[in-house]
């Protein structure tokens, strides 16, 4: 495999800083450069065209006037010329005011340039002065002969302050750009650094922190599209996870049916397997006692064939209706009716069974306690919750109604039963269709652990809670009814 060599990392700001000083620097360069080049020589032209103007002027004056020599001088001292004047004849008209020019000694000329009408420009070095002049020579309307000396040094001088003014103004605009350029790259960088943050943490699925540029141009545009696709991602995520956990949960849902699907067909093959057995055998014993004319055992045998059929049917029916409950089959019929008078006549109609097993049967509750639920099913939850306590209560065998109002909506109604405590682990799962937490009462009492499973359905439908607690010298099983209309 090759290994990727990891960039190094450069700041936007940093880069977008050097970039732009970069122009400016070697902007400032290129102008410091063409003015040393230049300004020397664009002084020199200065001087020489100015120089022509002057020698214009002065051949429109009248080397007879007055003021000939007074308008000559004038010219020297403002322009820092030195000018002579010589007639046809060569004599000397006037005398300039620098006294070098008469001092004597060698004199080279080197660039010398002609023109048209006559004139020439050229430079003179002056070696025993060591001194260069700009010279130039005209020959005016009257015949008289112009010559016109500036100082090259003075031109050289003056072209070097202006590149010296020119570089110090440079370098300080310089200084003062790339300082500009420092806080506008700042300002410049900042909403892309700052969407750089979000984008990060964006991808941590971190949608909280928004872009804050406002500016109306494609920053601005990318910071609100950047916001959108924040809250975009944010919202198919919250959809995705919410799928998700509802796909778990049915996931999980639909795993838990399979196997209380399997352990239904289990239970349910266990529970009528032992019933047909003694069914078929009861019943070929009743055939070959018929065959041997013993009729009253034949009786007896099919007495017990028909009351294990009973059983069986019982089975199956309450099978059939805990079905209805778990299929959502089932529907609530609420009208409102007197608590008390239900308990009551339950109590009335089951007497002469509770005396048949020893049960000491009370209730305790307020009259006219008026509720408000499907009255069959409340009733039938009373009777599997009075049932179980029946089947479990031991010692003096007391089974106890109470019913007591928590507030303006419900009533709790609690059957106690003495007897042993319900394991803990067991609290939960009694519940579940087909457990019995008491494993030491047999088959013949017709108990199939399906009526709590009916009671935990029932109150569901009703959208009312359930539960059993163990209290001091047995169990405590409870119910909530809804007392008024809504």
């Amino acid at each position: 495999m090759h290994n990727v060599r990891q960039k190094k990392f450069r700041s936007i700001r940093v880069k977008l800083f050097m970039q732009i000083g970069a122009i400016f620097l070697l902007t400032v360069l290129l102008l410091l450069a063409l003015n040393r080049w230049y300004m020397p020589v664009i002084y020199a032209y200065n001087t020489r065209r100015n120089m022509q103007n002057i020698a214009e002027q002065i051949d429109t004056l009248d080397p007879s006037a007055a003021e000939f020599g007074a308008r000559l001088s004038s010219f020297e001292k403002s322009e820092g010329l030195s000018i002579d004047l010589y007639a046809e004849n060569g004599e000397q008209l006037y005398y300039g005011k620098d006294p070098l020019f008469v001092a004597g000694g060698k004199v080279t000329v080197t660039n010398r340039r002609e023109y048209n009408d006559g004139s020439y420009f050229e430079t003179q070095l002056f070696e025993r002065q060591n001194a260069q002049f700009i010279v130039y020579v005209r020959t005016l309307k009257n015949g008289c002969t112009l010559e016109m000396y500036s100082k090259k040094s003075t031109v050289d001088d003056n072209a070097n302050s202006a590149i010296w003014v020119t570089t110090v103004t440079s370098i300080a605009a310089l200084c003062a750009a790339l300082l500009a350029v420092y806080f506008y790259s700042k300002r410049f960088t900042k909403p892309l650094i700052e969407m750089r943050d979000v984008t990060k943490e964006m991808a941590c699925t971190d949608f909280s922190r928004k872009c804050t540029a406002q500016t109306h141009d494609e920053i601005g545009e990318l910071a609100g599209s950047i916001n959108q696709l924040s809250d975009s991602l944010e919202a198919t995520l919250a959809d995705l996870s919410e799928k998700n956990r509802k796909l778990q949960s049915d996931i999980e849902h639909e795993q838990r049916v399979d196997k209380m699907r399997k352990d239904f067909i289990a239970n349910v093959s266990h529970e009528l397997k032992t019933p047909i057995s003694i069914v078929q055998g009861y019943a070929e014993g009743a055939k070959l006692l018929a065959q041997a004319d013993s009729g009253e055992k034949a009786g007896e045998y099919c007495d017990i064939i028909v009351s294990e059929a009973q059983k069986m049917n019982r089975l199956v029916l309450e099978l059939l209706e805990l079905s209805q409950y778990e299929s959502g089959g089932m529907s609530v019929q609420a009208q409102a009716f007197d608590l008390y008078a239900l308990v009551a006549d339950y109590a009335r109609a089951n007497q002469l069974k509770f005396e048949e097993n020893g049960i000491r049967f009370s209730f305790d509750m307020p009259k006219n306690c008026i509720c408000f639920a499907d009255r069959l099913k409340i009733q039938m939850v009373l009777n599997n919750y009075i049932s179980n306590a029946c089947a479990h209560a031991a010692g003096e065998k007391n089974v106890r109604l109470t019913a007591a109002i928590l507030d303006d909506e419900r009533c709790r109604v609690t059957v106690f039963n003495e007897g042993a405590h319900i394991e803990d682990e067991d609290l939960e799962k009694i519940w579940d269709s087909f457990y019995r937490a008491d494993k030491s009462h047999s088959r013949k009492e017709g108990r199939y652990g399906l009526g709590l499973s009916i009671v935990s359905e029932i109150q569901k439908l009703h959208g009312q809670a359930r539960g059993v607690r163990n209290t001091d010298g047995g169990v405590e099983f409870w119910f909530d009814i809804q007392r008024n209309a809504e």
